[in-house]
């Protein structure tokens, strides 16, 4: 199976942001940082499930 630039820039633009809010989210000592944080997670998972609850 040949991995493509493309799925490469695909996986790269989903899991940045994510890897992002993560260590926002468990290293900040700012308390209003880890909330942002905690909710761009739950926004990014809730446009997951949209997308694939549409794919099913």
């Amino acid at each position: 199976m040949d991995i493509t630039t493309y799925a490469v820039a695909v996986v790269a633009a989903i899991l940045l942001p994510v890897l992002i809010a993560v260590l926002v989210a468990c290293l900040s000592p700012n308390a209003e940082q880890r909330g942002d944080a905690y909710r761009v997670l739950a926004r990014i998972c809730s446009t997951v499930e949209r997308v694939f609850r549409r794919r099913a």
